[in-house]
């Protein structure tokens, strides 16, 4: 594996869990629309070297998915559904808190440990983005999807980290229905399902893993959209993911 490592991202995986069904198929759910986006790329994110191409090829299908949100919006069954608006109730399935967090326009952000980056994402221009060095999120126009990234602490392993990720998605969803658990070639736990927000009362998808960016260091990364339009973030979720770097690929 090179050392240029990103967490999880292969349009080739991708497509081939979609082509498959008895791949996307685990624990009685089939996992399509942002939970397959994100357990297609973390189960085949390999291919570090060829990330600008990824990205590139991946651009077109966000695109294309932002035009077909848009006439979803004026469609009959958008405009009388209940929706999320994560802005007003943001979920917390990292942290329940983000000190001395800045608020801006979507971009990259690295998370630091002992004044070093670790780990980075980076999120759509047009999406809110928090930031401070323990914890990164970003809440799209609409309101209804929610991406994060965060350096766990306190957790012993990756086990011990997606028991708290559990943790606080049971504090924040009720009715939470887990797909099976995936854990990757480069060691990712991932875990996906649905659930319904407790505030909103509206159903949601999610998909959180946790990783090592760095030797001692865990981290979490997670994904929350609205079940109504899942469908239409799929592509925006997986060109998310693909722009993660650990700590050997922000050093060079």
């Amino acid at each position: 594996m090179k050392t240029f490592w990103i967490l999880g991202l292969s349009s080739l995986a991708l497509l081939m869990l979609n082509a498959n069904p008895a791949l996307a198929q685990r624990g009685g759910a089939a996992r399509g629309g942002v939970r397959g986006a994100v357990v297609g790329g973390m189960v085949g994110g390999e291919q570090a070297a060829k990330v600008g191409a990824v990205v590139g090829a991946t651009r077109g299908a966000v695109n294309q998915e932002a035009q077909a949100r848009a006439q979803y919006y004026a469609t009959p069954a958008y405009q009388t559904a209940p929706r999320s608006d994560f802005n007003t109730a943001p979920p917390q399935v990292l942290a329940t808190t983000a000190p001395a967090a800045t608020t801006t326009s979507g971009g990259e952000a690295a998370l630091k440990k002992d004044g070093k980056p670790v780990v980075a994402i980076s999120f759509p221009q047009d999406w809110k983005q928090s930031t401070s060095d323990a914890l990164v999120s970003a809440i799209s126009p609409d309101g209804q999807a929610w991406a994060g990234l965060a350096l766990l602490q306190g957790a012993a392993d990756k086990q011990a980290g997606i028991n708290n990720v559990k943790e606080r998605l049971a504090n924040y969803l009720s009715d939470i229905k887990y797909d099976e658990p995936t854990e990757n070639k480069t060691g990712a736990l991932v875990i996906t399902g649905s659930g319904k927000g407790k505030k909103a009362g509206v159903d949601v998808v999610f998909a959180a893993g946790v990783f090592e960016p760095a030797k001692g260091q865990l981290a979490g990364a997670a994904f929350v959209v609205d079940g109504k339009i899942e469908d239409h973030y799929k592509d925006t979720i997986r060109s998310i993911c693909e722009t993660i770097r650990n700590a050997d690929a922000l050093a060079k």
